[in-house]
């Protein structure tokens, strides 16, 4: 009987153990996306474009011919806009995390905002992101809020990722308006009651 409880009590605890590993492999994976994803964001927003091609998907790079063409498009189609014009440029939401044979793939929120041109693009893009060492270095690409887009890139994408449709709202920037002077007594003549 007491042999039996030990089992028991055994198998259990090896139960525990087992799942207490799991949720921290993905809590662990999970922190290494949004670590990578912020030296993404950081290498964009400070225009540093080594930085940022170090945290893109290799694919993307071999597409554009390779890592010094892949910084000089991203520099000058980006070094257009003012840094000021960035409102926010950061990682979101990690909305799902798979192991697919050899390699993590991710999908997570993309949160911007740009003042431009008499505009303000409040949006939400999602990047699929990508570790070939067991979740510790992750590389990401714009999905372009399309699995076909993305298939594109990556040939070899999860099926079972999912990639939400883009959510972005455009409004005009409206100009602060100038603050109007105080008006100024006037003295009046209080007889006639006119200025005096």
């Amino acid at each position: 009987m007491m042999r039996k409880n030990r089992v028991k009590y055994s198998i259990l605890l090896f139960f525990l153990f087992t799942e207490a590993g799991a949720q921290f492999d993905t809590s662990f994976v999970k922190s290494r996306i949004h670590l990578c994803a912020d030296s993404l964001a950081i290498g964009f927003k400070t225009r540093n474009w080594e930085l940022f091609a170090r945290y893109s998907n290799p694919s993307i790079i071999g597409v554009m011919g390779g890592k010094a063409e892949f910084v000089n498009f991203a520099s000058g189609v980006f070094g257009q806009i003012p840094d000021s014009a960035w409102k926010v440029y950061e990682p979101g939401t990690i909305l799902q995390v798979i192991r697919t044979g050899t390699d993590f793939q991710s999908v997570i929120e993309l949160r911007s905002v740009i003042e431009w041109e008499g505009r303000k693009i409040t949006a939400i893009n999602y990047l699929v992101g990508q570790s070939w060492d067991g979740g510790y270095f992750w590389t990401f690409f714009d999905s372009q809020n399309s699995p076909k887009a993305a298939k594109e890139i990556k040939p070899d994408l999860s099926d079972e990722l999912v990639i939400p449709a883009k959510n972005e709202k455009v409004e005009p920037v409206r100009p602060p308006s100038p603050l109007k002077p105080e008006m100024m007594p006037v003295k009046t003549n209080r007889k006639l009651g006119l200025p005096s």
